[in-house]
């Protein structure tokens, strides 16, 4: 009987080994030949699932892009109180800045890409409205102050942005637990119901 391949899960195999290698070797380190013995698996396999480096490369960058896009929906939408949900989501968030920035300046490659900068705004189009959506739910239940959700979620994704962008340029520069905790701290502050600009 031939062997029956599970073609979703040999990607995601593909995708972790891709990865690990362009973290550790950079885009110009990296070839098919690397990425095949991190996956444990021949070059002529890899092709058969992504012909090109430049292929690979560009599905790699698509899928941690969805994922980030995909986890500030599934947060937002959970259960719980706006502003609980929103301490959750800083927390995943800030947590995942370590993974992220192993990957950091392979995406900022892919910025200089057309397709790569429709992605990345995309990703934070998405990202924006789940926050919108938040934030106005938080404030029709009287909890988050008066404004527009939208410029307001551009805030919050603007200091976690930043924060990532740090630890990207200087890793290290962020300790994860204290920074999480503080910003959720001057978020609440921020958007609690009665604060107003100075």
């Amino acid at each position: 009987m031939p062997k029956v391949v599970d073609v979703a899960e040999k990607r995601r195999e593909i995708l972790a080994a891709a990865a690990a290698t362009f973290a550790r070797h950079g885009y110009r380190g990296t070839n098919l030949q690397r990425v095949a013995a991190a996956a444990a698996m021949g070059k002529s396999s890899i092709y058969h699932y992504f012909p090109t480096k430049e292929v690979l490369y560009g599905a790699l960058a698509d899928t941690v892009l969805r994922h980030e896009a995909e986890l500030f929906e599934r947060l937002v939408d959970s259960s719980g109180p706006p502003a609980e949900r929103l301490a959750a989501l800083i927390d995943a968030i800030t947590s995942l800045f370590d993974e992220w920035t192993k990957l950091g300046p392979l995406l900022v490659d892919f910025l200089r890409e057309p397709r790569g900068r429709r992605r990345v705004r995309d990703t934070f189009r998405r990202a924006r409205a789940a926050l919108a959506r938040l934030i106005g739910e938080g404030q029709r239940a009287g909890d988050f102050r008066h404004g527009p959700p939208e410029a307001l979620a551009a805030i919050v994704l603007g200091c976690l942005d930043g924060l990532f962008l740090q630890e990207l340029v200087e890793p290290g520069s962020t300790t994860k637990t204290r920074v999480g905790r503080m910003l959720r701290e001057i978020v609440d502050d921020a958007l609690r119901a009665g604060s107003s600009p100075r």
